[in-house]
């Protein structure tokens, strides 16, 4: 049996019977929880997409990250709180943020983020988590508009500051 090849003990394997296991037969549904009215126009700029999440942020006692998803034009369709975390760290794990982008059939997404602290500056923490999702999201696909922390008077885009840049092969969004 030393010198059994590969294809022998596969072969060997297939011939034992295997115990019965019951495996869970699952569904996958998106569930909207409320809807806000926001209009249907595109954002044209960082600013108007920290108005919308602002409030979300305002009460909030932890860092807290959210997730927007968007259409093909480029126009929001969902927003999820993707991860809670503690008062001045977010543990994220990236399945977190791109399991409801890819359930919503998201074209693009936005991640926001606040600090607890009121200061919107980037920790090295934030640029290290940052540049994970940047790497992500092309083998995904699924490209990041931008990564936006949120402070108490003013914000911090990655896009703007240039920390983050799309690919022409990711604009592809419809006039």
């Amino acid at each position: 049996m030393k010198n059994e090849s590969q294809e022998e003990r596969l072969e060997r394997m297939m011939a034992r019977p295997i115990p019965k296991k019951k495996i869970g037969v699952v569904r996958l549904q998106m569930v909207k929880e409320s809807q806000t009215l926001y209009g249907m126009r595109r954002f044209s700029n960082p600013k108007e997409a920290v108005q919308m999440v602002r409030p979300l942020f305002q009460m909030a006692d932890r860092e807290m990250v959210l997730v927007l998803s968007l259409n093909a034009k480029l126009e929001p369709m969902a927003l999820e709180i993707a991860v809670v975390g503690g008062v001045s760290t977010c543990y994220l794990d990236l399945k977190s943020i791109f399991k409801h982008a890819l359930l919503n059939n998201a074209s693009y997404i936005v991640c926001f983020h606040n600090h607890v602290s009121g200061y919107a500056e980037p920790s090295d923490a934030d640029k290290i988590l940052t540049e994970r999702i940047s790497h992500a999201v092309h083998i995904l696909e699924l490209p990041l508009i931008d990564h936006i922390i949120v402070g108490d008077r003013g914000f911090f885009s990655f896009r703007e500051e240039g920390l983050i840049t799309l690919d022409e092969r990711d604009c592809y969004a419809a006039e």
